[in-house]
């Protein structure tokens, strides 16, 4: 899957002021889709330099800017307000710090933000604790303090790439972003369906390969509290890992090292005494990373 998101208000040329790339950008983007084999998407970047910089994606066609300085646009709720009732998801961008932080008082909508980007080629917005982490970050603002607020999200890596190499961004500085997702089919209805429910996992880059369940549950489902559960988790990596965590409500609650080895699985029970979130960390010993859409407690 793939998406060329320029920015709508930023760089050269403005999409907002260049219509004629910007439907240059639609006709390519129709032409490349082939369903079943290559899944392309409409897209621009939201660049808010005062609430955020958010991707726009569109599972069809005919997707309008709407720019981040027009007075009808230029906040998130009226963002979304304008996407309404389209096959359209929206994705905060380095929310943790970075070129601009995402300002969280604008809760993600629940129907069109279901996920958030986790880490980029700008780092990582998951914690403080997290490897390859964002720069200059703002306390209170990581994705965990996002999670702790009670916004339904689950994970996704985006490029950010400036350099034409969709999912081998910025080369030369050896770390990105990847979205993994679960989907039935490479199909931009079943990609939307699955993103919808969160059934995806981030990497910093490397291609890595996570499997997640609660009790037969896929990554980004909603868990009832207080039932125990079997967490069963299977990774594959291109590189030695170094260790496992669980993440539960913010908290590392159990690591379990890898002795550098490239396939691990284990199983362990889960129990949760009331709402919360649990979501799964990969770590390589070259830093290398992935994480799992959360599972949420309710």
């Amino acid at each position: 899957v793939a998406a060329l998101t320029d920015h709508d208000h930023w760089g050269i040329p403005f999409l907002d002021e260049a219509p004629q790339l910007w439907q240059e950008i639609r006709k390519q983007t129709q032409a490349f889709y082939e369903p079943g084999r290559f899944v392309t998407l409409e897209g621009f970047e939201w660049t808010n330099w005062i609430y955020g910089h958010r991707h726009v994606l569109h599972f069809g066609s005919g997707l309008a800017i709407r720019s981040s300085i027009d007075p009808a646009f230029d906040t998130p709720t009226e963002l979304w307000d304008s996407l309404r009732g389209e096959p359209v998801l929206t994705v905060a961008h380095h929310s943790a710090g970075g070129p601009i932080a995402i300002d969280w008082s604008f809760p993600p909508d629940p129907e069109l933000e279901p996920i958030t980007e986790i880490v980029s080629v700008h780092g990582s917005s998951e914690s403080p604790d997290s490897p390859g982490g964002i720069y200059s970050p703002i306390a209170g603002n990581f994705v965990r303090d996002a999670l702790a607020k009670g916004f339904r999200l689950g994970f996704v890596g985006s490029g950010d790439g400036h350099d034409g190499h969709p999912g081998l961004s910025h080369l030369a500085s050896g770390g990105g972003g990847l979205a993994a997702i679960l989907s039935e089919e490479a199909t931009r209805e079943s990609v939307l369906a699955a993103l919808r429910a969160r059934r995806t996992y981030a990497t910093n880059g490397p291609r890595i390969l996570l499997d997640v369940e609660l009790d037969g549950r896929p990554m980004g489902s909603v868990v009832p509290v207080s039932t125990p559960g079997r967490l069963v988790v299977r990774v594959i990596t291109p590189d030695p890992l170094d260790r496992i965590d669980l993440v539960a409500d913010g908290q590392v609650i159990d690591s379990l090292p890898a002795g550098e080895k490239r396939m691990l699985a284990f199983e362990s029970e889960i129990r949760s005494s009331g709402p919360g979130t649990l979501y799964v960390r990969v770590i390589q010993t070259n830093g290398g990373a992935a994480w799992s859409s959360p599972f949420f407690f309710e």
